[in-house]
């Protein structure tokens, strides 16, 4: 019996499109999957010391850019922390996702958010977003095989140079699902600015290797960048020198969180 049918369609009866209130903001979910994402964060179970390291470094005034939205609730944290003066650029490819980013960040009056309707990556082409029908927090641009849980849909991929150029960046988070590397080799032109900028992004090697890079290399990119790479989690940033060794330490999926900080 094919169970996973009836489990697609219960994620998206229109029960669960429920505003929660998340970190001074109310956000809708568009499914069962998204709306556990939601209260999750409420709860503090998800999120919290990510939240708590964006509001000690994110000024007002400051240039954001989220990469993969999902449903808009980090940009909507951003547009709080950047205030009037600041500016974020949101970007998340998956179309549904992409509609309750921008009706969320509406019904908040994040004014100051720009959000685009597509992924970023090394050169501008068209390519196929695997949806995740269960998890939508599992998008994913690598190709992979043939899984009845998730539905191609193509989306225009640009460079983040191309879509912003000239633009002076402060701070990004990318969490793109394994695309990070993409990502950053369509943003030469950021990485040459001469101002500092910290690159927030999830660090998960096999998903980087589907996507056909080096987690090793990736670090040693940054690293020769003047990037100083830290682990994420404890109390206290911890700086990482060794590569390879942090790379062995997150097999099969498991996954950390990085900052990158010039």
């Amino acid at each position: 019996m094919d169970l996973l049918a009836p489990i697609v369609a219960m994620n998206r009866w229109p029960i669960w499109r429920r505003r929660v209130r998340v970190w001074d903001c109310e956000a809708t979910a568009i499914s069962f999957d998204r709306l556990l994402n939601l209260w999750l964060h409420r709860l503090g179970w998800m999120g919290e010391s990510t939240r708590a390291y964006f509001e000690e470094s994110i000024r007002p005034g400051m240039t954001v850019v989220d990469v993969g939205a999902n449903q808009g609730l980090y940009a909507l944290l951003f547009s709080r922390l950047t205030g009037a003066p600041g500016r974020v650029y949101a970007f998340e490819p998956d179309p549904d996702l992409y509609r309750a980013a921008v009706a969320n960040c509406k019904a908040n009056h994040a004014v100051n958010v720009t959000l685009f309707p597509l992924a970023l990556g090394s050169k501008e082409s068209r390519l196929t977003l695997w949806r995740s029908l269960v998890n939508a927090g599992d998008n994913r641009l690598a190709p992979g095989s043939p899984n009845p849980s998730r539905q191609p849909v193509e989306v225009p991929v640009k460079p983040l140079d191309t879509v912003l150029a000239g633009a002076s960046i402060d701070f990004m988070k990318i969490d793109v699902q394994g695309w990070e590397w993409e990502v950053i080799q369509g943003m030469q032109g950021v990485l040459e600015q001469p101002r500092g900028l910290t690159i927030w992004l999830e660090f998960w090697p096999e998903g980087l290797r589907a996507a056909g890079a080096d987690p090793v290399r990736l670090l040693q990119f940054l690293s020769q960048r003047g990037f100083r790479i830290h682990a994420t989690g404890a109390a206290e940033l911890q700086p990482v020198t060794d590569f390879e060794s942090l790379t062995r330490r997150y097999p099969g999926a498991r996954y950390t969180d990085l900052a990158a900080i010039r």
